[in-house]
Formats: C-alpha cells, sequence, structure tokens
C-alpha cells in the first residue's frame, strides 16, 4: 500500500457535528489549529458490492448510480464579522486495493405511493463513473463559510469536509490516514455581533392590518413569558421597502434590518392564503427546482436565511439569487443557471397560515394553554406511526421497513428521557388497523409525534411490511382531523410524507393547475397533478395547527413532494434523516424551542449530510422543510 501526503494550503472560496466556537481573544490574525484522529476504515462485502466506512465519518457522499463514500466533517464557528483568511489541510492517504466495486448510491424515492407506481426505485449506475480511472470525487476536500444559527447563536460557520477517492476501473480507493491536520488563519471582528443594545425585542410578527388587533393578546402572552415581541403589517413593510422586487422579498429585507437593529431570533409570519383564493395575505416564495414531478414549491426557509459570507465584509444580504438572473432559488442540473443560497437559517421562521379572523383566537388560546399549564403526565408521551415505506410491491425489499427503522430512531432519542412511547406500527398486529386507532392516541395526548409514510395534502399512511399486494393502510387524513379530541394536550408534530405541509392549497388550483400541466399533464399523465390533492381547501399540517381545541401546537412537514431512500439506507440522508433530527435537538442538544430545533436541525442537513448545492434532492429536502407554529414556542411549556 503506497502512502500519499495531501497537503491543501490556502484554501479561499466564496462559497452539526461537534463544533469549534472561537470566543473574541484579540484584534490581530489568530491562527486556529485542530488534529482529527482518523481510524482504520471498515471494508464489508455486500454482495457484488463493498462497503467502505470510516467511524469518524457522520454522513456519506451518495449521488444515485455512484459510489458512496464516507465524509469526515469538521465544523468551526466563528463570530459574526470574523474574515477567514487562509484555511490549510495536510493529511496523509493511504492507497488501497480493492477485490470489488463499491457499492453504488440509492435513487432518491418519492414519498408518494400514486408515483411510485409510475417509477422504479432502482438507481441508474453511473457507468462512466465506474469504468473510469479518474478519480472519485475530483478532490478530497470541501471547504466551505457561511453564516447562521449554530447551538442558538449567530455565527460565522467554517465547514470541512475530507472525502476518501476512489479510482474505480483500477479498484484502488485512497483513504485518509491516522490524522487530519486544520490550521484556520482568521481576523475577528472589532465587536462580536449581538453585544450591542440589542435587548429590545426577540420575535417580530407579522401579518396584515386585519389581524393586527386581534393579535395582539399574543404580543401580551409573549411578553409575559420573557419573549419581547412586535407586530408589524405587511401593508406598512411594502411602503417602507420600495427597493425590493416583489412582495416577499420586501418581508426579507424587513427580516434583515430587524436582525440588524434588534437582533431578533423568531419570525412569525401570521398569515397565508386568502381564503379559496390565489392571493396570500402574508405572501410565500416559490422556489423554482424542477424535479420533473413539480416546478416549485413553498420554501419559508427564504425568509429565515438572511446573510450570506462575504470575504471583505464578513456578510452581507442573501438574495437567493446567486446568478442575478432574477429567478429566485434556481437549480438547473445542466445549463449552469443554479443559484447557491448560503442555505443554514439565520433567524427562526414559523409561520401559522391563517386564512380567516375567526382563527386567530382559538390559536392563541392553544399556545397560550400549551405554555402555561403543560405538564408531564401526558407530554412524556410521544407517539410514533409508521410501517414500510417502500416494499417489495412498490420497488423495495423484504426485511426493511424504512418508516418503522426512521421512527425508531426517534424512539431511541426520546426513550431514555423518559417518555412512554406509542408505537403504532404496522409491524405490530392490532396496534394500528386504520385512523381511528391513530385518532385515539392522539386523544390521550402526548408530547411528541412522528409520522413517517406517504401522504399528500389531504391524507396520510403507509404499508404493512413486506407487502406485495398493494395494501395500503390510511392513518390520518383532513376530514378524520374532526374526530380529534385532546383538548389542552398538544403534540408537536413532525408529519413525513408529501405535501404534507403544503399550505398554499386552494380549490382554485384545479384551474390554476389545468393552465400550467394541461388536461393531460393534470390528470392521465406525469406529473399526474389532480392525484396531488392540491386543489382541498386545507392541507393537513394546517388543519392540525389550526384544529380548535384539538390537533397539534405546531407541525413541520414538507410543502412538496418528499424523498427518501429504500432498504438499509431509510436513515442515511433525505426525509429520513431529517425527520427524526427534529428530536434529537430536543432530546441530545437540550434545544426546547421550537423555531430553534427547527432552524438547527436544517442546520445540521446542510453541515453534516451538505452537497445542498450540488444535489437537487438534497436541496430540495431542507428547502421545503417548513414548521407551522409558533417559533418562539417552549417546548413543554413554561
Amino acid at each position: 500500500m503506497k502512502k500519499i501526503p495531501i497537503i491543501i494550503i490556502g484554501i479561499l472560496l466564496i462559497s452539526s457535528i461537534a463544533t469549534i466556537s472561537i470566543g473574541i481573544d484579540a484584534e490581530e490574525n489568530l491562527l486556529k489549529s485542530t488534529t482529527l484522529s482518523i481510524s482504520k476504515p471498515m471494508i464489508t462485502e455486500i454482495d457484488e458490492y463493498i462497503k467502505v466506512d470510516i467511524p469518524e465519518a457522520e454522513s456519506l457522499l451518495q449521488e444515485e448510480g455512484k459510489p458512496i463514500l464516507p465524509v469526515i466533517t469538521k465544523v468551526f464557528t466563528y463570530p459574526m464579522g470574523t474574515i477567514i483568511n487562509d484555511v490549510d489541510v495536510d493529511f496523509n492517504v493511504v492507497e488501497k486495493i480493492l477485490n470489488k466495486k463499491i457499492q453504488p448510491s440509492p435513487k432518491p424515492v418519492p414519498l408518494s405511493d400514486d408515483i411510485l407506481q409510475y417509477i422504479s426505485t432502482e438507481p441508474i449506475i453511473d457507468q462512466h463513473i465506474y469504468e473510469s480511472t479518474d478519480l472519485y470525487p475530483s478532490e478530497p476536500l470541501i471547504v466551505s463559510k457561511n453564516v447562521g444559527i449554530m447551538n442558538g447563536e449567530n455565527v460565522m460557520i467554517l465547514n470541512v469536509k475530507v472525502i476518501p477517492q476512489y479510482s474505480p476501473a483500477n479498484d484502488i480507493i485512497y483513504l485518509p490516514e491516522d490524522e487530519i491536520k486544520i490550521s484556520v488563519e482568521y481576523k475577528l471582528p472589532d465587536e462580536t455581533y449581538g453585544t450591542q443594545n440589542y435587548d429590545d425585542y426577540k420575535m417580530v410578527i407579522i401579518t396584515v392590518n386585519e389581524y393586527k388587533d386581534k393579535l395582539q393578546p399574543l404580543v401580551t402572552h409573549k411578553i409575559n413569558m420573557g419573549i419581547n415581541t412586535m407586530i408589524k403589517t405587511a401593508e406598512d413593510i411594502y411602503s417602507e421597502y420600495p427597493a425590493g422586487r416583489d412582495e416577499a422579498e420586501k418581508i426579507k429585507l424587513f427580516i434583515y434590518d430587524m436582525k440588524e437593529t434588534y437582533n431578533i431570533s423568531y419570525v412569525l409570519l401570521a398569515g397565508g392564503r386568502k381564503g379559496q383564493t390565489l392571493d396570500w395575505h402574508i405572501p410565500s416564495r416559490t422556489v423554482h427546482n424542477d424535479d420533473k414531478w413539480e416546478a416549485g414549491y413553498e420554501s419559508d426557509l427564504y425568509f429565515g436565511d438572511i446573510y450570506k459570507y462575504n470575504n471583505i465584509t464578513g456578510y452581507e444580504f442573501e438574495d437567493w439569487d446567486t446568478n442575478k438572473n432574477g429567478v429566485i432559488g434556481e437549480y438547473s442540473q445542466f445549463s449552469g443557471k443554479s443559484d447557491r443560497p448560503d442555505y443554514y437559517p439565520d433567524v427562526s421562521i414559523g409561520r401559522i397560515p391563517f386564512r380567516y379572523t375567526f382563527e386567530i383566537q382559538p390559536m392563541i388560546d392553544k399556545i397560550v394553554e400549551y405554555e402555561t399549564l403543560a405538564d408531564d403526565s401526558w407530554f412524556k408521551k410521544a407517539i410514533v406511526v409508521s410501517g414500510d415505506t417502500f416494499p417489495p410491491s412498490r420497488g423495495g425489499a423484504a426485511g426493511w421497513p424504512e418508516g418503522e427503522m426512521e421512527t425508531n430512531v426517534t424512539v431511541g432519542l426520546l426513550e431514555p428521557l423518559g417518555f412512554t412511547m406509542i408505537k403504532l406500527w404496522l409491524s405490530i398486529p392490532g396496534a394500528w388497523t386504520g385512523p381511528e386507532d391513530v385518532t385515539n392516541a392522539i386523544n390521550e395526548g402526548a408530547g411528541f409525534m412522528h409520522f413517517a409514510g406517504h401522504s399528500n395534502p389531504a391524507s396520510w399512511g403507509n404499508h404493512p411490511p413486506d407487502d406485495e399486494d398493494h395494501v395500503f393502510v390510511d392513518g390520518t387524513s383532513i376530514s378524520e382531523m374532526k374526530n380529534y379530541d385532546n383538548n389542552g394536550k398538544y403534540p408537536i408534530v413532525v408529519l413525513g410524507g408529501c405535501h404534507s405541509t403544503q399550505f398554499n392549497v386552494t380549490m382554485m388550483n384545479i384551474l390554476a393547475g389545468i393552465k400550467e400541466y394541461g388536461i393531460q399533464g393534470y390528470f392521465f399523465k406525469a406529473p399526474f397533478r389532480f392525484y396531488y390533492y392540491e386543489w382541498v381547501p386545507r392541507d393537513m399540517s394546517s388543519m392540525l395547527v389550526l384544529k380548535k381545541d384539538g390537533g397539534a401546537i405546531a407541525v413541520m412537514g414538507n410543502t412538496g413532494l418528499g424523498y427518501g431512500y429504500t432498504n438499509e439506507g431509510a436513515t442515511t440522508g433525505l426525509g429520513g434523516w431529517i425527520e427524526p433530527r427534529f428530536f434529537k435537538q430536543y432530546a441530545e442538544f437540550g434545544i426546547d424551542i421550537v423555531g430553534l430545533a427547527h432552524s438547527q436541525t436544517i442546520a445540521d442537513y446542510i453541515s453534516i449530510i451538505g452537497n445542498v448545492h450540488k444535489d437537487q434532492i438534497d436541496r430540495k429536502t431542507i428547502e421545503e422543510f417548513a414548521l407551522l407554529g409558533d417559533p418562539s414556542l417552549k417546548i413543554g411549556g413554561y
């Protein structure tokens, strides 16, 4: 075996895991050095392929049909305004000859039972890669600089990833050996961001004139809970920010100013569609990432990601239009026109999608009741609901119930904290046979709830394990939610699936869909848009949050088509990774504010899984993972 030194010097790229935080201790250029110890790799034979693992790797490089490789990541955090002058990464690599090809990466598969009838779940092997002597990936190192929330603080983020390189035709892999040395030269700002007189406000509620007075009781309650809060109307914002290209950007510019002026932590967007029209009380941002099934979807992350790193100033306004062509959040695999947003949330965004004034007071009552009266008699229960997301009848393999594997991660996180876990798994006889079992569990009350399966805006369910007969078990729907009677015992819910949190649905979408996709594309051929049920009057997550005297206190889910991996890779990325990661924030990292836990979940996906600029579905996974509810909500109450 050969040993080859790799020295990367002077990296300056424009563009969580355990982190190293740097405090203010000098104004001159400083040098920080870190050494990572690397264990010997583990090579395992899996049928005709092999799998390569490095114990220190917390994620995998997974690009469909290309070799799966472990990724070692180190995240450094610095005070905002820090300038990163230089990054040196030094390590030896050892050359190892393999006797089989490395296992190819799985295909991201839509979490839609309707779509799965028409597609294959098998990845297309990239023969160009596997038949080449070239190294994959072409570079062993990725360095990125960003700005965002980490562990509840706004910081400068330096992300260093080291990836083994593989020459498939030669059956050789080059692995980092023994240790990786990282040296960072940086200059701290003269004054740490946030140390000025920034104590006036922690949250801003953005709403419309029609709702302003009705939301004042929520402002009073939040102030009483120590979250100093103000209201700003969209009408005022539109008149005060003429430079914004549209209403959504005007609101984002206002959020940026609120961060600069008050260092706010939370933004509540208090409004959704205007009734069943296509108009908005509080606008959304549709991003342009066409996965062949949908051309775009809503992303409230746009409003939370307000900074990007600049080598000169340290940070500047992030408009999600890096190629400056006027198309926001654009992804194009072949044209080279893709935008490269920073993506890390800088404030925690939540939306309560009020459509009518009569919905406001019941929602405020739920928040006040939850934060002041919640107790462990019901909060220390958690419900997981799932089955086999990709059984043999839908292209998966027997013995890998992906949804139950995913929700079992949540069980492993909450059970050690003393939570009683109610496991509604289709593998347990009689535990879940239909919607009534889910309804009965919810009505008993719970602190958390995690669904993992297939959904559209109107309904959710999953398959029994190893199903070969196209059996599908219903779990909940917008029509079932009228039976939820868990008054005062409201869970925080992760509703995994497709379009479960598509808060832009309206009955007017029938006409809009036919206009956009045509009669054929709407009803009879891909993308079969009618069967997305975007024409229902309300999505499930909105129904859960806004349900009077029942339902949920906050819900997270996908505004568009969700994706997962099949079989043993179920929890290594996409929905199977990001959904249980929310519970990890609370269980292991002690984050007890729902918006901060949601923001940190997205930040962790960017830091650990990475690839959000290169991979279309990784970026979709974070863009569409929305929070409906009060972002400043205290988990479990005060």
